[in-house]
């Protein structure tokens, strides 16, 4: 690995754990192996660093989330996969790095907030449409308020003050608003399909 690569997956790391306020170019060094001038040589201060760490984390998502409309039987697997993806993900997410960003890195906030309405949004609807067309999902869904009903959950679920990290695990607060929105949506052939994928998701 380069080190340019292996000082921003350092830094994506620690950010992920301790949130980003907390995290100095000295500690990023010091976790690399290399000293500050090399950091500095290879990305201009902290803000770089952050801004193409969250841009990696964003472009990642877009990918798997392209990769699982393609690979997936139904809607309602895309949404169980798509599901474990995000719960994977919070396990090693410290909720405060979002809420650190928004408060003091408000360009780079924009941008996550660009590929919530640009991509997470979109993808929602692309998977209650699917759904719809597949008899999964219920025929009388208003996609536009029930696709941003769903948004608002996940949002909720990295929110440290609607779910205060000393009393929630966020995988588990995902899974359980999750399962809650699928069967809501699910017609009674989509319970079925339903039951059967968390089923499978409880013995792994």
């Amino acid at each position: 690995m380069v080190v340019r690569e292996r000082i921003l997956e350092t830094a994506l790391k620690m950010f992920r754990t301790y949130g980003v306020k907390g995290v100095t170019m000295f500690d990023i060094a010091r976790d690399c192996g290399i000293s500050k001038k090399t950091v500095y040589e290879h990305f201009q201060d902290k803000q770089a660093l952050i801004d193409e760490g969250m841009q990696q984390l964003l472009t990642n998502h877009i990918n798997y989330f392209h990769e699982c409309l393609q690979t997936t039987d139904n809607a309602i697997e895309e949404l169980v996969r798509n599901m474990k993806y995000i719960t994977n993900m919070a396990k090693t997410m410290n909720p405060v790095m979002l809420h650190e960003i928004q408060k003091y890195h408000p360009d780079t906030w924009r941008s996550i907030e660009s590929f919530k309405s640009d991509n997470v949004l979109c993808n929602i609807k692309k998977n209650l449409k699917r759904g719809m067309a597949e008899g999964l999902y219920r025929q009388n869904l208003h996609i536009d308020i029930v696709a941003r009903m769903r948004q608002l959950q996940l949002e909720a679920a990295f929110d440290p003050e609607q779910y205060p990290a000393d009393q929630y695990e966020m995988h588990e607060v995902m899974e359980q608003v999750t399962a809650h929105f699928i069967l809501g949506i699910a017609t009674i052939r989509g319970h079925k399909l339903v039951n059967q994928y968390l089923q499978i998701k409880e013995e792994e």
